[in-house]
């Protein structure tokens, strides 16, 4: 699910590393904890021992917590644009979405596996929605305006880069760098941002 969103994101901007390594991501003046995404991790990996994953193509180690420090990344900025367009998503909003999903995968029996799949905690099931919601509304708000739907992806993605570049994204070295083009955390070095090249 995640995956389909985070591969349409071009984001144009640029990424310094952090020099206190206990820091994981910051956008603006909103941080995230190295200790908060390691949290996140944990769960997720805790997850897949109560289901079945012998079908399912899962990231560990270092690709997960790239993956975890990007999805922090783009929790924040989709929140921002959500309070920059002035678009209001309740509680029952998020509920409805996810009794939505819930009925698409098959019943909420299903719902850890799918989880699971899509490398998603399910402390961060409802931060994922917003997402979800705050994109249908982008959406929606360029089919208002003319936009053809073939562009509306294209609209989305600077929206966000123009966001990205109003607040300033800083992620720990340790979880890589951005590449603008594909939308991702990246690994960096061989060290993981253990050591700084010279300048």
């Amino acid at each position: 699910m995640f995956k389909k969103i985070s591969a349409s994101l071009a984001v144009l901007l640029l990424v310094t590393g952090c020099a206190d390594m206990s820091s994981g991501i910051s956008v603006g003046d909103k941080a995230i904890k190295s200790s908060q995404i390691q949290s996140v991790v944990d769960e997720i990996l805790a997850a897949r021992k109560t289901v079945d994953t012998s079908q399912m193509q899962l990231i560990d180690g270092k690709q997960l917590l790239r993956n975890q420090a990007q999805f922090a990344v783009i929790t924040i900025l989709f929140h921002q644009i959500a309070k920059d367009k002035n678009f209001v998503i309740s509680d029952s909003d998020v509920v409805q979405r996810r009794n939505e999903l819930i009925n698409q995968i098959g019943g909420p029996n299903e719902l850890k596996s799918a989880l699971v799949g899509a490398n998603l905690a399910e402390s961060t099931f409802d931060a994922y929605l917003r997402i979800l919601i705050t994109v249908d509304l982008l959406n929606a708000s360029s089919a208002a305006a003319g936009v053809p739907e073939l562009q509306a992806s294209n609209e989305i993605s600077k929206t966000l880069a123009a966001t990205a570049e109003k607040l300033g994204v800083v992620v720990n070295p340790k979880y890589g760098k951005w590449n603008p083009l594909s939308s991702t955390v990246e690994e960096s070095d061989s060290t993981d941002g253990a050591v700084t090249p010279l300048p």
